[in-house]
């Protein structure tokens, strides 16, 4: 695969779909200067050849964790194969260093994420060591990087999604919550008529409760793009040490750096884990002096190169960097 399976306008489409992924192809048509029908069939061909695609993640799984794994030589993609059958584990990097997998799990309680830690991890094939790493407080998310594909002026101008209607329900019963999610996990786009028409409610009631939901973190839609065509390609994982009293900066200035894709407090030997892109290689080490300049007291202590994605967010992706058709 190569940077050029996107053009500059593709970029700009999945830009704009990161900072709103249900933005309409008409309301993107004066911020685009592209026609409608034109945005509706690129996009159904990058999401077709697996370059971008989106997700409907619960926001209610309020307990997660990142895992290390080092397995048996050999082993490795069979223990990612097994791994990725679980709904909790969320993304599944391969990565160089000493730890052959890193696992992004969430779940609903404590409980369940122990037994994860605890139970679960260590009975998958060719497992030879596990480290979990519980997340304490969520800095930045994946959800907040985007390819910076437009020009701040031109992003601002990309509608959001609208806040709840006055008046309309503060609370989503669960199982309508846990439906309409299902519903937009084959299509985060889904016409609110078709995705009334699902759940077994009205249109309005259909766009209230989607408000609601998103407005109060318990629905997170998210655009997603191979990182091979992203013009950010390089990602790397950082375990860091930092004195307890720089944990307040991280928390304020790595959501302001672009190369940031997700930062988090963490228990352990490294109270600061995060994952950061670059456009190459040599520029990975620029992004780790920034990084220790940034927070005073801060040593990064490890650090891995992302080798492959095998799962993202639910989506399996293949050896290329692309999604997998559900």
């Amino acid at each position: 695969m190569t940077e050029s399976a996107l053009d500059a306008t593709d970029l700009e489409i999945i830009h704009a779909l990161q900072i709103e992924p249900r933005v309409s192809w008409t309301a993107l048509e004066a911020v685009l200067a592209v026609d409608a029908v034109t945005l509706a069939r690129r996009w159904a061909r990058i999401v077709g050849d697996g370059l971008a695609w989106q997700s409907a993640l619960d926001g209610r799984r309020a307990h997660t964790a990142i895992t290390e794994i080092s397995c048996v030589p050999g082993a490795v993609l069979d223990t990612a194969a097994e791994a990725a059958r679980d709904a909790e584990v969320l993304s599944i990097d391969v990565t160089s260093g000493r730890r052959d997998l890193i696992l992004t799990v969430g779940t609903g309680s404590i409980e369940a994420l122990a037994a994860y830690a605890i139970e679960r991890f260590g009975s998958l094939p060719g497992v030879r060591s596990v480290q979990t790493h519980i997340v304490a407080d969520t800095f930045r998310l994946g959800q907040h990087w985007t390819v910076r594909a437009l020009p701040s002026a031109q992003a601002a101008r990309v509608p959001r999604p609208r806040p709840p209607r006055p008046g309309s329900a503060r609370r989503v019963a669960p199982p309508i919550a846990a439906a309409l999610c299902d519903a937009l996990a084959g299509d985060v786009r889904m016409p609110y008529a078709e995705l009334a028409a699902r759940v077994g409610i009205s249109a309005q009631r259909a766009a209230d409760y989607l408000a609601r939901l998103r407005a109060d973190g318990d629905l997170v839609l998210r655009t997603d793009v191979a990182g091979p065509v992203s013009s950010w390609p390089v990602i790397s994982w950082y375990f860091v040490q930092t004195p307890t009293r720089t944990i307040q900066t991280a928390r304020e200035l790595l959501p302001s750096l672009p190369a940031v894709q997700f930062a988090a407090a963490t228990t352990g030997p490294y109270n600061l884990i995060l994952a950061g892109s670059a456009r190459t290689m040599a520029e990975t080490i620029d992004r780790e002096a920034d990084l220790e300049r940034s927070l005073p007291g801060a040593r990064i202590a490890d650090r891995s190169l992302v080798l492959r994605v095998y799962k993202h967010l639910g989506r399996l992706i293949d050896a290329d960097g692309r999604a997998i058709s559900r």
